[in-house]
């Protein structure tokens, strides 16, 4: 009996030993924050990633360590560097992910990182940290889809502009497209930018042209000093050379299709977004047809287009700009030219 006992006590020793020397498979990011730093941050262990957001004012993210609890035993490393909990610094300007290994040597995880200051700007595609920003916008709704504007609307992106470029510039203004259209080549075409000249004078709309330039840092500063200045630029430009979007959730790029050259078209400067570095200005373009993102926002509303593209688009096209001013503004404007001795374009 006793040597039974005496069996049976060493069975279970030897099993407890198995026991205590298995180690963890697990491969898990359990805790995290950032040193020294206000922050919130969501971890998802289904999707693998966690989501860090700072304080918009907050741009200094390129050295920052983080204090983080793993699965017992388990190792970090980014890009092959072992990471340690509240020493290590990483970029978070970029994008990088923790391999997470377990203790066993045999589970090895990936953990995304996305880090930003404000809660749009990545998702939009336009990067992660917005440095400043500059959106000349209204307390009401000005934005109009061209769609249903009549049954020239195919055309009207040049009537749909004006109006709502004067919608923006008279908050008593209450003609619609279809209004403008009836004024200016009512049997259908083509609007020119001098037609929008003539309407917004037959409207007391203030307004003025300016050059742009020849470059695509002189144009980008041309729109933005404007748009600094408190006003909205209309641009009629070829919408080929604007490139098209790679995804359909972002609000970056053109989000239709032109096969061609030649595709004259009129849209709304009203802002500008520095992100990461790189400018987008912020427009609203008529030519929408109804097209939103998933969460039911007009997708030709405050869509982002860049410098560069801008004045491809410009250049080739006609580069000009129709500065508007608010209705009763004191404000100084830039160089003025005069309309008749622009060469006058047009846009579908």
């Amino acid at each position: 009996m006793k040597s039974r006992i005496l069996h049976t006590i060493i069975i279970l020793t030897y099993l407890g030993a198995i026991c205590s020397c298995r180690k963890s498979d697990e491969a898990e990011i359990q805790v995290y924050e950032i040193v020294g730093q206000q922050s919130t941050v969501e971890i998802n262990g289904v999707t693998r990633s966690i989501d860090i957001f700072f304080p918009e004012s907050f741009h200094d993210a390129d050295l920052l360590a983080a204090n983080f609890i793993l699965s017992d035993g388990a190792v970090a490393k980014v890009n092959g560097v072992i990471q340690v909990s509240g020493q290590t610094k990483n970029n978070y300007k970029l994008a990088f992910s923790y391999q997470v290994e377990a203790e066993n040597k045999g589970n090895t995880l990936s953990w995304k990182i996305n880090a930003a200051n404000n809660s749009n700007t990545l998702p939009w595609g336009l990067g992660r940290f917005l440095e400043s920003k500059r959106s000349n916008d209204r307390n009401y709704e000005w934005y109009t889809d061209q769609a249903n504007t009549g049954v020239h609307s195919s055309n009207n992106c040049g009537p749909t502009s004006t109006t709502m470029a004067a919608k923006w510039s008279d908050l008593a203004f209450t003609k619609t497209s279809a209004d403008a259209r009836a004024a200016y080549r009512q049997d259908g075409g083509w609007w020119y930018t001098a037609d929008i000249d003539k309407y917004l004078i037959d409207n007391s709309i203030p307004h003025y042209f300016t050059n742009l330039s020849s470059t695509v840092t002189g144009t980008q500063q041309a729109i933005s000093s404007v748009l600094d200045n408190g006003f909205i630029v209309i641009l009629c430009l070829d919408m080929y050379y604007i490139r098209s979007e790679t995804s359909s959730n972002e609000r970056v790029d053109k989000f239709y299709a032109t096969n061609s050259t030649g595709w004259g078209h009129f849209i709304v400067v009203k802002g500008y977004r520095e992100v990461d570095g790189r400018l987008y200005f912020e427009v609203y373009d008529p030519y929408c047809f109804g097209k939103v993102y998933s969460d039911g926002v007009l997708k030709g509303r405050n869509r982002y287009y860049r410098p560069s593209d801008i004045f491809d688009a410009t250049s080739k096209w006609w580069n000009f700009a129709i500065v508007i001013t608010p209705k009763g503004s004191e404000k100084s404007i830039m160089t003025v030219l005069d309309p008749s001795k622009i060469p006058s374009q047009w846009g579908r």
